[in-house]
């Protein structure tokens, strides 16, 4: 009771209140850290500088710094003078534990808008594995470890930052998982503020090892130097092997490490750290890797960075991608399940933009290429499908009029558009529709050049990547991208209203001309297949139909159709259960 009463005076005498402290007021610009990690004891201790700007339109006077729950502030100094803080628990789910560890600073003056301070921390604790906030969610245990498998201990070390554990300082309001996006949302708008940051890390593990590898985002993929240091606990010198991270924005990537006995693979499609024990399965996953870049080199220019892949040694843990670097157990897989696995990884070391959708994109839809080059196209609608009953809850409205699932084409226009969602469905899924439908409509060629041209620095304005593809083409792909790049439209929902036959020849069993008639109650435009079904074989027809208006395309077949069905797979819709259309029997002339 008396140490909760002095803090509630202590806080009375700062004159500030919680509850009213802006998180967001600073962007913290520079990073400077030096954290050592000891993992027989599961313990991280971080000495440093962050340097911080008031990024608000207000004068402050307080700012806030947040680590993990786990971990406790020891010390915060201006100018190497300690400054005035107050240290408390904070509930979010941006660390794994369900919480931080805050504290909030009493600067010695208010600090104007645009002005900057740099203060030195300390700070450190144990970080063990732990997924409080997806247990207190319900989740059982063993599957919500599976997820944050972020820890210290020996003979495995790995964590993930912002979103897993708050191993560097950030500030943020409070949110959670239970709060649909929430939690992904400010991850995104924290990123945003931060994507010109520089970071700076040296990482010391103290190790008896010297075989012990640091991987991540290192400055470079070596397995650190050898050195000597003193045991924190006994003063006794011991080994140590350390690293550097090295970024350059935050925007992109986590600040990430993983330590364990590894061994490097290097190999033309990856460089893999992998334990001894695992190297034919590394070779096999090197391999599959060396594969995937027979397709790629089809599709983008060469590759900026070589992609790492960095084993997890819990069989058990959930992939993990971090721009170039891959976190993942080794584990025997078809190689048709590697491919997938690691050609997000790969595509990102060729190809990068500002702009997520195209990123995360790109990467689904060359996964959807490469099935397609070993199971037809029927294989690759397939896996594309696999996202569209997520994609459809995400995108679908009542309609009350009429009861279908449809988004009026006005409603919300600039919501969750591809420009600026947070959402992983429309991130990956419905974005690697959309560079389907492109290829469908332009082909691959055009396709190809235009991911050939594109410079992430000159993609300065949103119809940067629509010009490369219209460029000395006659075709107007305008009303695409506003329907599923500009705006949200929702999805489209065909109907076949009608197949009119006609016979070109007295005999009706021969050639014939078909006339489709196509309805869009949808509220996104698109270019779809028309499949209509003969008795000797199928052709496809396409038809561009607007949203909440009807279209007609005619074919000529070899014989009387029996079938006809719009959409093959290729085309996400709120809809499909009507898209097939019997056609009557022609009755032959009396």
């Amino acid at each position: 009771m008396k140490r909760c009463l002095t803090l509630i005076l202590l806080t009375l005498s700062m004159g500030f209140s919680a509850a009213a402290i802006d998180r967001e007021a600073f962007t913290i610009t520079r990073y400077q850290l030096d954290v050592q990690i000891d993992r027989a004891s599961h313990v991280i201790a971080v000495t440093g500088q962050i340097t911080l700007r008031n990024g608000s339109k207000s004068p402050q006077k307080y700012l806030t710094l947040q680590v993990s729950s786990s971990l406790t502030w020891n010390g915060i100094a201006l100018d190497r003078q300690p400054v005035e803080w107050i240290g408390n628990d904070y509930t979010s789910d941006i660390d794994h534990t369900g919480g931080l560890s805050e504290v909030v600073v009493t600067l010695p003056k208010n600090l104007p808008p645009g002005g900057a301070v740099t203060l030195d921390v300390q700070y450190g604790g144990t970080v063990t594995p732990d997924a409080t906030r997806l247990t207190r969610m319900g989740a059982p245990a063993e599957m919500a470890l599976r997820n944050d498998w972020d820890q210290i201990g020996e003979p495995f070390t790995a964590m993930r930052g912002l979103g897993y554990v708050a191993w560097y300082p950030v500030s943020l309001p409070a949110v959670s998982m239970s709060d649909g996006n929430a939690v992904f949302e400010a991850i995104d708008a924290w990123k945003f503020r931060h994507q010109s940051t520089e970071f700076e890390a040296r990482i010391r593990v103290i190790s008896g090892d010297t075989k012990l590898c640091i991987a991540g985002n290192a400055t470079a993929s070596s397995c650190g130097e050898l050195g000597e240091t003193a045991d924190p606990r006994t003063g006794a010198p011991v080994n140590q092997i350390s690293n550097s991270i090295h970024l350059s924005g935050l925007e992109r990537v986590v600040p990430s490490f993983s330590v364990a006995n590894y061994v490097a693979l290097d190999h033309p499609g990856a460089t893999i750290f992998h334990t001894a024990e695992k190297t034919p399965l590394a070779r096999d996953y090197a391999a599959v890797a060396e594969a995937n870049e027979l397709l790629l080199h089809d599709w983008l220019n060469p590759a900026a960075q070589v992609p790492l892949v960095i084993e997890l040694t819990d069989p058990n843990a959930n992939p993990y991608q971090n721009g170039t670097v891959l976190f993942t157990p080794l584990r025997p897989s078809h190689p048709a399940t590697l491919e997938l696995l690691l050609m997000p990884v790969q595509v990102a070391a060729r190809f990068s933009s500002p702009h997520r959708w195209m990123e995360d994109g790109l990467q689904r839809f060359l996964q959807a290429v490469g099935v397609e080059r070993r199971s037809g196209r029927k294989g690759a609608l397939q896996f594309l499908d696999e996202v569209m009953a997520p994609l459809v809850k995400t995108e679908e409205s009542a309609d009350s009029s009429s009861g279908a699932a449809t988004k009026p084409a006005e409603a919300n226009p600039a919501d969750d558009t591809l420009l600026n969602t947070s959402d992983e469905i429309l991130l990956r899924g419905k974005s690697s529709f959309v560079f389907w439908m492109l290829r469908d409509m332009v082909g691959d060629e055009a396709l190809q050049h235009a991911l050939a041209a594109y410079h992430p620095g000159a993609d300065l304005k949103p119809t940067y990547f629509q010009d490369l593809l219209q460029e000395g083409k006659k075709r107007d792909l305008e009303w695409f991208f506003d329907d599923w790049v500009y705006r949200n439209r929702g999805l489209p929902d065909f109907r076949v209203e009608n197949a009119y036959v006609r016979p070109l020849l007295d005999d009706p069993s021969k050639i014939v001309l078909v006339t489709v008639t196509i309805e869009n109650r949808g509220g996104a435009a698109a270019e779809v297949p028309v499949v209509i079904q003969t008795p000797s074989g199928e052709k496809i027809a396409r038809v561009l139909v607007m949203a909440h208006q009807k279209a007609s395309g005619r074919s000529q077949v070899p014989a009387a159709p029996t079938k006809v069905v719009v959409n093959d797979g290729s085309v996400p819709e709120i809809n499909s259960a009507d898209n097939t259309f019997d056609v009557p029997a022609i009755l032959p002339p009396r």
